[in-house]
């Protein structure tokens, strides 16, 4: 291989954590490219520079080319990485389209229907100056008033969902996201009551 190829290939790195605690990493296509971290961040570092030790290039231009697996742990954590990860994914997507719909609903309470920053504050839970920065913002960003809704949000959770949960079936997986959101949402629109 020329160096511009080796410069240009994508290699993947594997962690997996021995009984000492030790974290041992290894590249893929070049097996004799391995080494140990007692930190992940410390094995990720060492091979780093051992690839570039073991193509002769300098750290830049190799630290890009390498993709990192998922580290290896045992099943059962695994899994309650996976659920922690699909849960901070869910509570990402659900601020997100929190912040999309009070944009829009400001929007909407100070242009459409004309109330007072105060008021509009008082009806979405948030301070006037906060409504005035949404407001401000919708006018330069031009969001639209009627948004996708609550579907919007349990079609967000519902992709974030998918992603981040192993196994099973995707659809069922979106139906269970989406069920859960819209049930939270009827949930919190009637304790609002």
């Amino acid at each position: 291989m020329t160096k511009t190829q080796l410069m240009t290939t994508r290699y993947h790195a594997n962690f997996e954590l021995d009984e000492s605690g030790v974290w041992i990493a290894q590249i893929e296509e070049i097996p004799q490219v391995h080494t140990f971290g007692r930190t992940l961040g410390k094995a990720r570092e060492y091979l780093v520079d051992a690839l570039a030790v073991w193509l002769d290039l300098p750290i830049d231009d190799v630290k890009d080319s390498i993709d990192f697996h998922p580290v290896k742990l045992p099943a059962g954590v695994q899994n309650i990485v996976y659920e922690a990860t699909a849960a901070r994914a869910m509570a990402d997507a659900a601020t997100e389209a929190v912040s999309e719909l009070t944009s829009a609903a400001a929007l909407a309470l100070t242009r459409d229907a004309r109330l007072s920053l105060r008021d509009a504050a008082e009806l979405l839970g948030v301070s006037h100056q906060r409504v005035q920065q949404l407001v401000t913002q919708g006018k330069v960003e031009n969001i639209p008033v009627t948004g996708s809704g609550i579907q919007g949000v349990a079609q967000d959770i519902a992709r974030n969902l998918k992603e981040f949960l192993p196994g099973g079936s995707k659809e069922n997986l979106g139906a269970l996201a989406i069920g859960v959101t819209v049930g939270f949402t009827i949930a919190w629109a009637q304790s609002q009551e």
